[in-house]
């Protein structure tokens, strides 16, 4: 199956510890590569990395609060036909629910640049606060309509907070391997 017959979805769930954004890496090459979608494997590898690393280090101020639980992120990638192309998106969701914050380090900071490089190579980024939390079932809560941007609202903190990404991947079917692309026209 192509992404150009339907939209696709993956879903993950993973322990929110320091292995997680290599875990969710791999998920993301070996899904978009099944469905046929290799030229959006970098971008998008960069994207889960940066977006479930700051999951795990927000997850990581509040585990003792969430103990005996693990604290879990989950995942969820998407592909769906657009104009020209396919519309690749990631979501990850995590029990904090703070909204994420994009810094603007100095030079001579080591962190605080995962969401400008996400704001880099995505089309469009953004956060929501669930409607309900996020249950092992996998059915993905649509956004909060009635919450005003800037203020936690009540409940988030049995919700969380999803934050995704989107790019837009030009759809250019490859040649079959060994056929040359380059070969003169009689």
């Amino acid at each position: 199956m192509t992404v150009n017959d339907t939209r696709l979805v993956e879903y993950r769930s993973l322990a929110a510890t320091p292995s997680a954004p290599g875990w969710a890496r791999r998920l993301v090459v070996e899904t978009l590569t099944g469905w046929g979608l290799t030229c959006a494997c970098d971008t998008m590898r960069l994207v889960v990395s940066e977006l479930v690393t700051n999951s795990v280090n927000a997850l990581e101020k509040v585990a003792q609060e969430m103990s005996p639980q693990t604290p879990v992120v989950r995942l969820r990638l998407t592909a769906a036909p657009a104009p020209d192309g396919s519309l690749v998106t990631v979501e990850t969701w995590d029990q904090v629910p703070s909204p994420p914050i994009r810094r603007s380090p100095g030079a001579g900071e080591e962190h605080g640049r995962g969401l400008l490089l996400v704001e880099a190579v995505t089309t469009r980024w953004g956060w929501y606060w669930p409607a309900r939390p996020l249950t092992d079932g996998m059915q993905w809560p649509e956004p909060r309509p009635d919450v005003t941007p800037g203020q936690i609202p009540p409940g988030a903190k049995a919700t969380g907070k999803v934050t995704w990404a989107q790019i837009h991947h030009q759809w250019t079917p490859h040649p079959p391997q060994g056929t040359r692309t380059d070969a003169p026209t009689s």
